[in-house]
């Protein structure tokens, strides 16, 4: 499991932190063009390879010498990431372009592989070899058992995070509410609907922060490139924007938290959201009004974020003491979850009408389906009839 806190370095702390952060960006991209230079001459390296190097960069480079090894290792890893996904775009697309190399505005992070002479205690956090002791702002401890696995140090907004990798024991313990279950369909009006009615919604599009973030981005765009205002003004984006990010963060965790602590079973679906296109702000004459939605939603999609919402759900289920089941989404929609009828009367985009006398939220109704499915499938996989597998669960 991941930790995230802020620290509160002082300002010696502070300059200490920015030029190790600059070290390991040229470390990246000296590795990177290592690679790249290999592999335009028919050479393909290896993690192994960067590592038995390192020793000879790290004595060309004498400020590498006061760093831990592991530090190190860590930028070599991401390099080794790099060219695997590299790779990997290489089977779709021939022309596919080599990993980019990292300015300062696109490396933020440096992490420590292995914690060696790392202690976390009072608050207060102590690595050998990069700073003394950093005073860590933590709104909830660690676990009793955790042991430690690794540590990241992330600056954004002039600002600094470490995040705590910890292994751990999870699930093992009983959920607060037995036999209970639901469905959850994720979609564009509603962030989740539940199949017992709940609904709900991504509030933070609407923030006053998100408007001072549309204000930050225009002021950016008027003044002149490469100015000092300009300078001032990108880091006014970056605070708002980082603002914006912690308040979606903090309302998925919100909503995650409540679903994974009423309902033992939870049941979502199994969707694909590269089917939707990427956000596009420009309109073609030739798009129609199917096409211009798509997009729209696809927009509303990147920004409620709903594949991060089911990898907090999955994990804070675990962690309570339930379990996630996953079914295919095919022919769940127009489905109504009282008769069965493929059709609606109602061409009413947020409600289900049904012939049967059943109005729900159209989402509500896919939750039903959804539920109903998920327990179908956790019946036959166990080789008893629905009744028998969950008595409790509430559809």
């Amino acid at each position: 499991m991941q930790y995230k806190f802020p620290i509160e370095p002082s300002r010696a702390q502070h300059a200490r932190l920015a030029s190790i952060l600059q070290l390991q960006r040229n470390l990246y991209n000296d590795a990177l063009q290592n690679r790249r230079a290999a592999y335009q001459r028919g050479v393909h390296l290896t993690y192994e390879d960067d590592t038995k190097s390192l020793p000879a960069y790290r004595m060309a480079n004498r400020q590498h010498t006061a760093l831990p090894w592991g530090i190190n290792n860590w930028t070599l890893r991401c390099v080794d990431t790099a060219m695997t996904r590299y790779r990997d775009r290489l089977t779709a697309n021939p022309n596919a372009g080599f990993p980019r190399f990292r300015s300062e505005e696109r490396w933020r992070s440096f992490g420590v592989h292995g914690v060696r002479g790392c202690v976390v205690a009072d608050s207060y956090l102590s690595v050998d070899g990069i700073v003394g002791k950093l005073r860590v702002r933590m709104h909830r401890p660690l676990p009793a058992d955790a042991r430690l696995a690794g540590l990241t140090f992330t600056r954004r907004a002039r600002r600094w995070h470490v995040t705590i990798l910890v292994d751990c024991k999870a699930g093992g313990q009983e959920h607060q509410n037995p036999g209970s279950a639901c469905g959850v369909d994720l979609g564009i009006d509603h962030l989740a609907s539940l199949s017992d009615g709940s609904l709900f919604n991504d509030t933070v599009r609407w923030t006053t922060q998100n408007a001072a973030l549309r204000r930050a981005h225009r002021a950016l765009a008027r003044c002149q490139k490469n100015s000092r205002r300009s300078k001032m003004l990108r880091e006014r984006r970056d605070r708002a924007s980082q603002r914006v990010i912690n308040l979606r963060s903090t309302r998925l965790h919100q909503i995650s938290a409540a679903i994974t602590n009423r309902f033992e079973t939870i049941v979502v679906e199994d969707l694909d959201l590269k089917q939707f296109p990427r956000p596009s702000r420009t309109r073609r004459p030739s798009d129609g009004i199917g096409a211009i939605a798509t997009r729209e939603n696809g927009q509303i999609l990147a920004e409620v974020r709903p594949k991060r919402l089911l990898e907090m759900i999955r994990y804070k289920a675990e962690k309570a003491g339930g379990a996630v089941i996953i079914v295919d989404p095919r022919r769940i929609a127009p489905k109504c979850n009282a008769c069965g009828s493929p059709s609606s009367e109602s061409n009413d985009g947020e409600r289900h009408i049904c012939a049967c006398g059943v109005d729900v939220p159209r989402g509500t109704n896919n939750a039903i389906n959804i539920l109903a499915r998920g327990l179908s499938a956790h019946a036959a996989a166990l080789g008893r009839r629905v009744g028998k597998a969950l008595p409790n669960a509430s559809v």
